[in-house]
């Protein structure tokens, strides 16, 4: 999995990443289109590299200071993809925490988070 890490953020961001230093957060969302779909979050505090997104998927990549990007990531309308970095950013949740969501008919839904 660390492979695959460095690998992807190479790709997606030009950076040069080391081993994570922890698991952010993991996360499991069941919807009609994917069934089960696992997200892993990892903390990384070694990098090298100037942000040079690789991948046409990617439009703009770039670091913020802490409260920014909390202010920023609270506006996402997804709750998938808000509420897991928000609660691990402002320490509200444990690291490792695993969310569990249901997606059906364009409703989130999270069902656990141990």
């Amino acid at each position: 999995m660390h492979e695959a890490l460095r690998r992807e953020l190479r790709e997606e961001t030009g950076l040069l990443v080391g081993d994570p230093v922890r698991t952010a957060f993991l996360m499991h969302i069941d919807s009609e289109r994917h069934p089960s779909a696992v997200a892993a979050a990892f903390e990384i505090d070694e990098w090298s590299g100037d942000i040079a997104p690789q991948d046409d998927d990617i439009e703009q990549a770039a670091f913020f200071p802490l409260p920014d990007a909390l202010k920023l990531l609270r506006e996402l309308d997804s709750s998938t993809q808000r509420e897991p970095i928000v609660g691990y950013l402002s320490g509200d949740v444990a690291p490792g925490a695993t969310w569990l969501y249901r997606n059906r008919g364009g409703e989130e839904t999270l069902v656990a988070r141990w």
